[in-house]
Order: C-alpha cells, then sequence, then structure tokens
C-alpha cells in the first residue's frame, strides 16, 4: 500500500521526488512543501490500528490535539480510495481503503534535534530559542485541563509502565545487560514510596495535566514562534503527567544529544513562568521514569522481526541505563 501511495502522490505533485520515512507504527511521505501519514495496520499492547475505522478514528485524534500547539502545520485526513478498476486515488471518490494524515512541511534544519547538533560548541546560538520555547509553552501548561483522578488512581499508570518495563528489560535476549537492568528497576521499584509522596503533593496542587506526553527535541521545530507537533495521541492516560515531568523529559533527550545545560534552562523557565517551583527529589524520579521508559522502547525495536536499524538499540539504550544508574546511585 504504501509504495502505491507514495506513486500517486508523486503523480499529484507534477513528478517532484518523495521521501518516503518508516516508523514503528506509520509510513511517512516528504513531498516538497507537505507531509502525509499513513498509519500502518499493526497491534500493541496499548493500540489496535488493525480496523480501518480505528485508523480513521486515530489520525482524527492525532490532529484535534496537535492543533492545540501546532494549528498551522495539521491540515487534515485525506481518504485514499480505490476505483473499479483498482486504481488508488487520493483525496476523490471511491472506496476509501485508508486514510492519511495531511500536514504542512516544517523545515529540517530547525528541528531542535538537528539545531543541537549543529551548535554543540556555540550553545549560547540555543539559549533564545529555549527561551522562546518556554515562553510558549507556559500558557499551554497553564491552561491545560487539570486531571480528576487522585494520586493513587494516577500511580497505577506508573505501575503499568513499570510492569511493560520489566517485561521488556528481563527479556532473555538481554541477558548480559540484565545485572544493571535489574539493579536500577530495583532501585526504582524501592524508590515508589518516596515519589508517591512527593507525586502526591503535585496532584493536590492541581499540577498534572492533559500535556504533549511525548515532548522530544525531534517534535519542535525551533522558529519563531516555536512549533511543537505530534504529541502522544493514542492514550490519554500517557498525556496526564505534570508538566515539570514533560519537561524533565525533553531535558533527558537534550542531554542524550550532549546538551546538558538545556534541562535547567527549561526548568527554570517553566517554574519561574507557572509561579511554581521544582523539587529536585521529584524531577530526578521523573527522569529516571522517562529513562527506564526510552531503554524499554529501545529494547522492543530489537524483538521485532526485522528491526529498523538495529545497531543503533543497544548503544543508545545503555546511554539511557548510565543516566538512570547515575540518578538511582
Amino acid at each position: 500500500m504504501h509504495t502505491r501511495i507514495a506513486t500517486v502522490l508523486q503523480r499529484q505533485c507534477g513528478g517532484a521526488p518523495i521521501m518516503m520515512m518508516e516508523t514503528s507504527k506509520s509510513w511517512i511521505f516528504l513531498t516538497p512543501d507537505e507531509v502525509y501519514k499513513l498509519k500502518k495496520s499493526v497491534r500493541d499492547e496499548l493500540q489496535d490500528l488493525t480496523p480501518l475505522r480505528a485508523r480513521h478514528d486515530n489520525t482524527l485524534t492525532e490532529i484535534d490535539l496537535n492543533r492545540r500547539l501546532a494549528p498551522q502545520v495539521y491540515l487534515g485526513a485525506v481518504r485514499v480510495v480505490e476505483g473499479l478498476d483498482g486504481a488508488l486515488a487520493i483525496g476523490q471518490s471511491g472506496t476509501t481503503v485508508d486514510w492519511l494524515l495531511h500536514m504542512r512541511r516544517l523545515p529540517a534544519s530547525r528541528m531542535l534535534d538537528v539545531m543541537i547538533d549543529d551548535h554543540l560548541a556555540t550553545p549560547e546560538i540555543l539559549h533564545p530559542l529555549v527561551d522562546k520555547l518556554v515562553d510558549f509553552l507556559v500558557p499551554f501548561y497553564r491552561n491545560a485541563p487539570q486531571t480528576n483522578l487522585t494520586a493513587q488512581e494516577l500511580l497505577t499508570i506508573f505501575y503499568d509502565q513499570q510492569v511493560m518495563n520489566r517485561g521488556i528489560m528481563l527479556n532473555p535476549a538481554f541477558a548480559q545487560y540484565q545485572p544493571r537492568l535489574k539493579a536500577v528497576l530495583h532501585g526504582f521499584d524501592q524508590s515508589l514510596g518516596a515519589f508517591f509522596t512527593l507525586f502526591s503533593r503535585r496532584v493536590a496542587a492541581g499540577w498534572i495535566r492533559e500535556c504533549h506526553g511525548d515532548l522530544r527535541p525531534e517534535h519542535i521545530c525551533a522558529v519563531d514562534p516555536p512549533i511543537v507537533f505530534d504529541c502522544l495521541e493514542f492514550n490519554r492516560n500517557l498525556r496526564i503527567v505534570d508538566p515539570l515531568s514533560e519537561i524533565a523529559f525533553l531535558g533527558l533527550e537534550c542531554e542524550i544529544q550532549g546538551a546538558t545545560w538545556i534541562k535547567q534552562r527549561l526548568i527554570q523557565g517553566v517554574t519561574k513562568g507557572l509561579l511554581d517551583r521544582a523539587d529536585p527529589e521529584l524531577l530526578r524520579y521523573y527522569t529516571v521514569i522517562h529513562a527506564l521508559l526510552r531503554i524499554r522502547l529501545c529494547l522492543a525495536h530489537l524483538l521485532v522481526p526485522q528491526p529498523r536499524k538495529p545497531a543503533k538499540w543497544i548503544p543508545l539504550s545503555l546511554r539511557y541505563l548510565e543516566i538512570a544508574e547515575g540518578l538511582m546511585a
């Protein structure tokens, strides 16, 4: 299906080259000015995209949520149709066989991950970009809907994630790393009581809100004003977080790229803008939680048939593991 769609898009673009990229759950088609995303017909423990209706619903949900922060980017949902002759067309009449998410293409050179790589030696160039991002995020977090769930109910989400972490990290395929993986998992489990006390205070203060859910440098375009896109759309529970947890995650991802200073600048800016304060211990726990998640996601890539970029995932997971070990020491 994806190769046929690429052919149709190329024809619609007058023969212009179409760049095609694969993620774990989507095919991405880049035209000179636009982006189309095709959801894969896949199923995992968090979602089932095998029915056409589910892919349609998921596409609409993604558009709706991302228009909170990037309304100018998310253009809409487009039908993929099949004619009586079996030929595919996009946005025309016929039998709907799939859906495309239609987006405006953003400048790749201005993505925050690219900017970090380009300016690691000149962080002063990044300072105003980070400050503008803070100014953009503060009103979003201030106005984000608060959850009505209790701290105990929210903690079940952390427990569930830890179960999934163990299921992947303790797989026999990763036996040589399991002494270290078991140690950091056990260390976090031992800290859950202290974490729950701090987390409960954040819940009581109304700071657990529906946020972006996947705030990474590659989801931020450092233009003026910044554009933040590609939120976590498939599970609202995973978007219900403390803004400081989300910022800690972004800071962790910047640290993985070598920009260790960004996290503190983000925390200072966001807490000042929200008239909040950041407890260092809580930030430590939040960072460990995100590091464990990223270890799991890295290793999970190697448990599927024909993994993409297999040489990437062990070294990257070990970088997250080193950070988690340092924080749990």
